[in-house]
């Protein structure tokens, strides 16, 4: 089981160790090995079931790293969490995720909202009002642009 993506889902969830112990009917001390050894743990198999159904993901989720950022994404993983607002991705995903409006609007700010509208749904256009006082003002003008031309386009 790789402890990376056992610890993003935790996280995810506000789940501690001891309560994945609890859920999944192993001792804390189980659970606190298989973070202390890091990396990819080996796991009885039907601890990993249990794992996974506690989850609600695949084994096969469970076993796989998170994707990584490459080289080439370095630029947007900076500017994601430049200010320490977040301390890591998974924290940023989970607050994006949450449309917490600070999230949303630091991933409009970088990506776009027609990016930011395919990893979170339309609603970004929606509620765009909510989120865009955390976007730079010259960046926000020229969003404010690119909204009311799709509202009028989509109002006629």
């Amino acid at each position: 089981m790789n402890v990376e993506t056992l610890t993003a889902l935790l996280k995810a969830r506000g789940w501690t160790q001891a309560e994945l112990a609890r859920r999944i009917g192993v001792s804390r001390q189980a659970v606190s090995l298989w973070f202390r050894t890091g990396g990819t743990v080996r796991v009885r198999g039907e601890h990993l079931i249990r794992v996974s159904r506690a989850l609600s993901v695949s084994v096969e989720d469970l076993v796989q790293p998170l994707p990584a950022l490459g080289e080439e994404a370095e630029a947007e993983r900076i500017a994601l969490l430049w200010d320490g607002l977040y301390p890591d991705l998974v924290d940023f995903a989970i607050a994006a995720g949450r449309f917490e409006p600070k999230a949303v609007g630091r991933l409009v700010e970088v990506f776009g909202l027609y990016a930011a509208a395919r990893i979170l749904g339309p609603s970004v256009w929606k509620k765009f009002d909510d989120f865009k006082r955390f976007i730079h003002p010259a960046r926000r003008r020229q969003l404010e642009t690119l909204v009311e031309w799709r509202r009028n386009r989509t109002a006629a």
